[in-house]
């Protein structure tokens, strides 16, 4: 949304105009048989892959365990 004000004579006012879409096919709607295979495959499996990444990310904080570092001459700390 984007906002214009307007003056008329002694008051002023805000109003919202919606902002226009372009011819990308952002107003374009996905086939129904798509939004399900999406609803039902792919989404659940993005979703199982970043609560998997969250726990190991987890474990390594609360194990204390890090990986080691290098500095740039490629000697240990």
């Amino acid at each position: 949304m984007e906002t214009r004000h307007i003056k008329d004579g002694d008051d002023a006012t805000l109003e919202r105009q919606p902002i226009p879409t372009r011819s990308s096919g952002l107003g374009k709607r996905l086939d129904p048989v798509l939004k399900s295979w999406m609803d039902n495959v792919i989404i659940p499996a993005l979703v199982r892959e970043y609560l998997a990444e969250i726990e190991k990310r987890n474990r390594l904080a609360t194990s204390g365990n890090s990986e080691v570092t290098c500095d740039k001459d490629g000697k240990e700390p």
